[in-house]
């Protein structure tokens, strides 16, 4: 149990910073995010750590942003879900980004 707890929160936490990542990358397609500067956007209070609230709000837009792109190509989605290879894709993107 606790290895899995464990496993989703490394995950999580990637995804997080790849929201903020691909957030910038829209933004500026030449610019390379790294960790710093991922956690600075996550960190919406400036306090210098990322509360659940803020880690949520970066996954959110991690997902909705990698839905929004799959749903214009026509691929990796069904309805309004990721297939499996839509959300490895998800992860690779977050996993890359940071």
């Amino acid at each position: 149990m606790k290895k899995t707890v464990l496993a989703a929160t490394m995950v999580a936490l990637g995804l997080a910073a790849g929201a903020v990542s691909m957030a910038a990358r829209a933004d500026s397609h030449d610019t390379q995010m790294n960790f710093e500067m991922i956690f600075k956007l996550s960190d919406k209070n400036k306090d210098g750590m990322v509360t659940r609230a803020e880690f949520l709000d970066a996954m959110g837009k991690a997902y909705d942003m990698k839905m929004d792109k799959m749903k214009k190509d026509g691929k990796m989605v069904k309805g309004d879900a990721m297939t499996r290879d839509g959300f490895k894709s998800l992860i690779n993107d977050i996993h890359h980004g940071a």
